[in-house]
């Protein structure tokens, strides 16, 4: 059994360091996101102005071109841009140095709890492995380069070892999907802006979701399963948000979402009530999505109590789970000192892992009779 408390005792003096730094990057951090929602709000009403009322906005230009209102633009400019810029300097100056006490203490503490697996502070899941699970939404490309990736990790660390005969590697991941900013999407007069509105908007009302990351599309835990096992195609799990909201009628839109493949209609109730499933070859996505597999993914999602989302591509499982504080990392909004911190880490990693056992992965169901089943 794991003594939690002697842990955080033997990391009490790097802890109390790391508390400092933290108070100070969360009081910086909160102001700055406040102050980039503000941009982004004053940057939203300008394009709306202009559909809204042209002439009057064309008139406040050219009086403040004139010089006639150009003193309060210069002051207002300066009692927003001021803060801003000190704000701006401080989250980020701090949250480098909470970051390096961060990697210390995660690194002490992850050999302790888990022995058996390795943690690497300095490694992250790549673009290229984010991509490959077909998790992200994809959109339609305009002059894309086929060399450039149109999803972005900005952050590191990975634990990876193995749960029996699988080989797993987890990762904290904040993930910034560009390609809807490449796409056609882009052509629809004010979608732009608001999309990026919803983005920054959204940490504010959402459990799932933090201010520590505004505009990022995911962040939390993304792990990659080694199945050992092929596939003709590649079948996507993803929470069925939308059915919830919108009822029947998003049944018919999520139909034409081809750029992930084919809708799968399960016969499975509670898993369709949670999920829905895209496949490029329906007889294999329903051959891989036994009975036994639906309700363990169900049960999965149950005890986790957060979003998941899953994916089978190329001999491989990836699952990402929202974690809106981030994954193998210590909690910005919590004290170091005061808090189990460590007992709340190993929980999450041990779910992480726990994976392979809710999934019965390491059975080797998934033989190659899936390819014989499908021609």
């Amino acid at each position: 059994m794991i003594d939690y408390k002697k842990i955080q005792e033997e990391l009490h003096p790097l802890l109390v360091k790391a508390e400092h730094v933290r108070k100070k990057h969360f009081f910086f951090q909160k102001g700055f996101s406040v102050m980039v929602v503000v941009i982004i709000l004053g940057f939203l009403l300008i394009p709306i102005m202009t559909f809204i009322n042209n002439a009057g906005f064309s008139r406040w230009i050219a009086n403040t071109t004139q010089g006639k209102s150009f003193g309060t633009v210069q002051l207002l400019m300066a009692f927003y841009w001021l803060p801003f810029f000190i704000f701006m300097i401080g989250s980020y100056s701090y949250k480098n140095k909470f970051k390096s006490y961060e990697r210390k203490i995660m690194k002490i503490a992850l050999d302790k709890m888990l022995p058996e697996f390795k943690f690497d502070p300095r490694k992250q899941i790549s673009a290229e492995q984010i991509e490959e699970s077909k998790l992200l939404p994809s959109y339609f490309q305009v002059g894309k380069k086929r060399s450039q990736r149109g999803a972005h990790n900005l952050h590191f660390g990975t634990l990876s070892g193995k749960v029996g005969q699988t080989s797993i590697s987890m990762g904290d991941v904040n993930i910034i999907n560009q390609g809807f900013y490449g796409s056609v999407l882009m052509y629809i007069p004010l979608l732009p802006y608001f999309y990026m509105v919803y983005n920054y908007i959204r940490p504010w009302f959402s459990k799932h979701h933090s201010t520590e990351n505004l505009g990022s599309n995911f962040v939390g835990m993304f792990a990659v399963v080694d199945f050992n096992k092929n596939f003709n195609g590649h079948t996507i799990i993803l929470p069925d948000v939308m059915e919830k909201r919108v009822g029947y009628l998003a049944k018919n839109l999520q139909t034409m979402n081809m750029s992930r493949g084919q809708l799968v209609h399960l016969e499975d109730t509670d898993f369709e009530n949670d999920f829905m499933v895209y496949s490029t070859d329906q007889v294999e996505a329903r051959y891989i999505l036994s009975t036994s597999l639906m309700e363990r993914i169900t049960q999965l999602k149950r005890k986790v109590d957060k979003p998941i989302m899953l994916s089978l591509n190329k001999n491989k499982l990836y699952l990402g789970v929202q974690h809106p504080q981030g994954f193998l990392c210590l909690n910005k909004e919590k004290n170091l000192l005061t808090e189990d911190i460590f007992e709340k880490i190993h929980e999450d990693i041990k779910t992480a892992i726990g994976i392979v056992e809710d999934l019965n992965l390491n059975t080797r169901i998934w033989k190659n009779e899936s390819a014989e089943v499908s021609k």
